[in-house]
Order: C-alpha cells, then sequence, then structure tokens
C-alpha cells in the first residue's frame, strides 16, 4: 500500500505559491534528544496529511485564511548526515530565508529544540524580540541527559541570547530549574494549574512589540492531545489555547512561530487533526483584520 503523502498544507496548490503566499510553512522533522516516547521527527508528515481533510472556511473568523493569506509548504528539511548543532542551524537558516522574502515563517516539528536558533535569527530582524513558551515543561535545565542542546533546555538557551521568555501552561519542572529561575532570570510562568482554577494572571506587560510564539503540544491537555512524547496530567483544553492564542495576537505582533512535539500515534489521527487545526487557527488570528473578543 502506497504511503498518502500531502505535500502542501491544506492540499490546495492554487493559494499555494512561493512568492504569494504570506505565510511559509517549514516542516522540521528534527529528533535528536528524545528522551522518552520516540516518533517527532514524523510530526510534520503527520500534520501535513492531516491538513487536507481540514475545513477551508473558519466559522469564527467568518472567512478563509488560506484564500486571503496564502500558505506555502517548503519541501521538509532534510537533516541526515548532520550532527544536532548544524542540524539546528540549517533550520534558522531556513527562517533567515523567509524573513528575507517578507514572508512569515511557521516552523511545524519535530522535537522542541529546534526553537534556537531560529529564536535567534528572529532576533536579529526584530532586536526587541521576546518570546512567549507555551508548554507542559519549563524546558530550563542548564543540560539534560548530557546535552546543553535538549529539548529539556530550550527556554534555558534562549534566556542566554537576552530575550526575555513568558512561560504559559506549565504543569512540571525541576528544582534546579526553579533555583535559576529565582536567581534572578528573566522569565517568568503562567502555571496551568491557575487556569483550571480560573486564576491565571498573565504579565502581558512583559511583551514587547515582536514577539516568537513556540507552542509545545504537551501543553495541552493529553486527554485531546495524548500524541506527545511526554503527555503531563492536566494542561490547557481547546478552547483555553484559542482563548490564550487570541489575546497574543492581540497585544504583539507575532513574526514567527512553531508548532513541536507531535509524536503520532498510529491508527490514531485524532491528534495530528488537532494539531493541523490548531496552526491554521493560528495563522487566522495572526492575519484577520478583526479577531473575535
Amino acid at each position: 500500500m502506497r504511503e498518502h503523502i500531502i505535500r502542501q498544507f491544506l492540499d490546495e496548490p492554487q493559494y499555494s505559491h512561493p512568492d504569494k503566499a504570506r505565510v511559509t510553512i517549514i516542516p522540521a522533522p528534527l529528533e535528536y534528544t528524545v528522551s522518552y516516547m520516540q516518533g517527532t521527527r514524523h510530526g510534520p508528515q503527520a500534520i501535513l496529511n492531516a491538513s487536507s481533510q481540514l475545513e477551508l472556511y473558519d466559522e469564527e473568523l467568518e472567512c478563509s485564511p488560506l484564500e486571503e493569506v496564502g500558505i506555502y509548504t517548503r519541501p521538509a528539511l532534510d537533516y541526515r548526515g548532520l550532527d544536532h548543532a548544524s542540524a539546528l542551524k540549517l533550520t534558522g537558516q531556513a527562517v533567515r530565508e523567509v524573513l528575507e522574502r517578507g514572508q512569515f515563517p511557521l516552523l511545524i516539528g519535530g522535537e522542541h529544540s529546534l526553537s534556537l536558533e531560529p529564536v535567534a535569527v528572529a532576533r536579529e530582524f526584530f532586536p526587541d524580540l521576546t518570546v512567549i513558551h507555551i508548554d507542559a515543561h519549563g524546558d530550563l535545565r542548564a543540560e539534560y541527559e548530557g546535552s546543553p542542546l535538549s529539548h529539556a533546555c530550550i527556554a534555558r538557551r534562549v534566556l542566554e541570547l537576552g530575550i526575555p521568555v513568558l512561560e504559559i501552561g506549565i504543569r512540571s519542572i525541576s528544582a534546579e530549574e526553579m533555583d535559576f529561575l529565582r536567581s534572578g532570570a528573566d522569565a517568568a510562568i503562567v502555571w496551568a494549574r491557575d487556569f483550571a482554577r480560573g486564576q491565571a494572571h498573565i504579565p502581558w506587560e512583559r511583551l514587547s512589540e515582536h514577539t516568537y510564539v513556540t507552542f509545545d503540544l504537551d501543553a495541552l491537555d493529553p486527554a485531546e492531545m495524548p500524541a506527545v512524547g511526554t503527555p503531563e496530567p492536566g494542561g490547557l483544553s481547546w478552547y483555553q489555547a484559542l482563548e490564550l492564542l487570541r489575546e497574543i495576537y492581540q497585544r504583539t505582533t507575532v513574526v514567527a512561530q512553531d508548532v513541536v512535539e507531535l509524536c503520532p500515534i498510529p491508527g490514531q489521527i485524532r491528534a495530528d487533526f488537532l494539531a493541523a487545526r490548531l496552526i491554521y487557527k493560528m495563522i487566522g488570528y495572526r492575519f484577520s483584520a478583526q479577531l473575535p473578543e
């Protein structure tokens, strides 16, 4: 049986011209430091395949973001033969090429370590950059399992670049990471438990004009998003995530973003579909002329 392969997000070639599209999707099947369930390298293709089944019209925005914006999907990045650091450089270079063309880069992963070089490149274009890190885990370790480039260290590496970080949805963190936060790190955390209690206070004043959003799918409740490497109990619901994203796009200009850590479960496509729908919602929110209240 021939494998089902979709090469363009939403599989509508007439709206996917590389020069006319305002959004360029970069499939990044990076998998070097996964520490529990493996398979994130299959995430990008699973998302593209599921996207072919999405409805193009967004009932909330009352438009078709694809038709209004145009979405081009680059060929997947090829990491064969590269060490981890070189693979990250390749990922950053892809983002640079998209930004130089005046387009919006959206990476689909792939493990979370892929965010480091794209964030660094985005800061070259937007020196005031802030990072919003939506995740179940703090990712603030100095190193993990011997690697400072681990997916568990991404927020720490971003802070070392001198970029402020706002973490949202966290519900798993180590004592080492808490000690680092208390030492004066330029990071703030909004805990998942506070969303559940209706008590979440997001310090929006930390945001600058330009923002990079990195969305680890394990930020979502595993009852809704089971296909991640480390499914932590609790987390954001679908509608909590959408409410959060709407407010982010209202308050700041998101200049680049990624959605990472889908670990597809064979025979269960609901998580792949959720990831694809989330990405399409993010594009709609980013480019909609008037977001719903």
